[in-house]
C-alpha cells in the first residue's frame, strides 16, 4: 500500500525538528561532510566503483592536476577544489580548481 505522501511530509518536518541539534552535529563532522560530497556527487553523474577511495583521492589532492595551483576547499574562488568528470559518460577525470574545470567545458 502506498504511502500518504502529505503524511510523510508532515512526519518528516516534525522528525527534523526534534532532532535539529543531532542533524547539525552530523552535518558538521567529517562523515556528515564526507556523506554530502558523495550525494551530490552521484547527483551530479558521477560514476564510480568505490566512492570512499575517490573521496580519499579529492581531500588528499592539494594542487590542481591541470594547472598546479594550491587548491582551496569552500564555495568559492577560481582555486576551489573540484571533481572533474565527464558529463556524457559519468567518469571521473581527476580534481582540478574550477578554472580549469570552467575551461575543460
Amino acid at each position: 500500500m502506498p504511502r500518504n505522501k502529505e503524511k510523510q511530509k508532515e512526519y518528516n518536518k516534525v522528525y527534523y525538528e526534534k532532532n535539529k541539534e543531532k542533524h547539525k552535529e552530523y552535518n558538521q563532522s567529517e562523515a556528515g561532510k564526507k556523506s554530502r560530497r558523495i550525494f551530490d556527487w552521484k547527483r551530479c553523474g558521477v560514476k564510480h566503483d568505490d566512492f570512499d577511495s575517490l573521496y580519499e583521492v579529492y581531500i588528499n589532492t592539494k594542487f590542481c592536476e591541470q594547472c598546479n595551483i594550491e587548491l582551496v576547499e569552500g564555495n568559492f574562488g577560481a582555486n576551489k577544489k573540484v571533481l572533474d568528470h565527464d558529463h556524457e559518460t559519468g567518469e571521473f577525470r581527476n580534481v582540478i580548481c574550477h578554472l580549469c574545470n570552467i575551461r575543460r567545458g
